[in-house]
């Protein structure tokens, strides 16, 4: 399995998880399961190799001046960090450069981490930069995207904390997936709660694929499960968004899906092999 969004994961993010959750009021809940915990990296790749997980894509992107708890930021890899688990874990985690365009030289600085081998793509937290999918203020990262080969994930629908959700509606994927058709778009965490909208991008546009992450298979709605049945198979991609789904249970959960062996293939890592072409085809321990 390739996990498309792994938000950072050891020990020291999971005080900052606890505060913003009672900061914010929300009904989220940490370390529910033992082998669901904050781990050290080590920990992280033992577990991915009990849960058969090759991959972990993960968002990687400096804290913004004055960002507050809530700033999704605290919650991705520093460079540093994905520089140090590639170097000791190869092809078992890569990152997607996480654009901040009202930090000025940003858009060079993504320049700069494509030209990384940790980097597979990009990546857009719209609710932080109050613009949606199709401001042009995104247009050069789109443009730098299609330059590399690489593609763009981005959180669709609803944000956590006090933000404007509207941000992240799926209907502003229209303009960019036809402007730049060799990019390809991931719509992530299932668009909710404008799911329809985001399967239906998805089928209008050949680049645009819908992620899973922060959704466990178990809750997939039923309109969800009719798509990946059927013609949303080669446009799924799985994702935990880790914490808020574990890795070692969500095997079982694919399972217990009604799907074809060909459709489980191809959402646990087939598309992503096809979009991220970037992910080493073998990786080390």
């Amino acid at each position: 399995m390739i996990d498309y969004w792994c938000n950072a994961f050891t020990p020291d993010r999971e005080l900052l998880w606890r505060k913003v959750i009672e900061q914010d009021g929300l009904t989220i809940k940490l370390g529910a399961r033992d082998d669901d915990t904050f781990v050290e990296p080590a920990g992280m790749v033992a577990r991915m190799n009990r849960a058969a997980v090759t991959t972990l894509v993960m968002p990687v992107c400096d804290v913004p001046a004055g960002a507050g708890l809530d700033e999704f930021a605290h919650y991705a890899l520093r460079p540093t960090e994905i520089h140090q688990l590639t170097a000791a874990h190869p092809g078992r985690f890569v990152g997607v450069f996480s654009v901040n365009p009202d930090e000025p030289g940003d858009l060079e600085a993504a320049d700069e981490a494509l030209h990384s081998a940790w980097c597979v793509g990009l990546h857009n937290h719209t609710h932080s930069w109050n613009h949606t999918f199709d401001a042009p203020i995104f247009d050069p990262y789109y443009e730098l995207a299609a330059t590399h080969g690489v593609p763009f994930v981005m959180q669709a629908g609803r944000s956590g904390g006090h933000r404007v959700h509207e941000l992240g509606h799926p209907r502003a994927i229209t303009g960019p997936a036809s402007r730049f058709p060799t990019v390809d778009f991931v719509l992530s965490h299932l668009g909710l709660p404008w799911m329809t909208e985001t399967l239906q991008a998805a089928l209008d546009h050949d680049n645009v694929l819908v992620g899973t992450a922060t959704h466990p298979p178990r809750r997939w709605p039923d309109e969800f499960l009719d798509f990946v049945r059927g013609p949303g198979a080669g446009l799924t991609l799985f994702g935990t968004g880790y914490p808020l789904t574990g890795h070692v249970h969500v095997q079982s959960q694919l399972d217990a899906l009604d799907l074809t062996p060909e459709t489980k293939e191809a959402v646990r890592q087939g598309n992503a092999r096809r979009i991220f072409s970037r992910i080493p085809a073998r990786v080390g321990g």
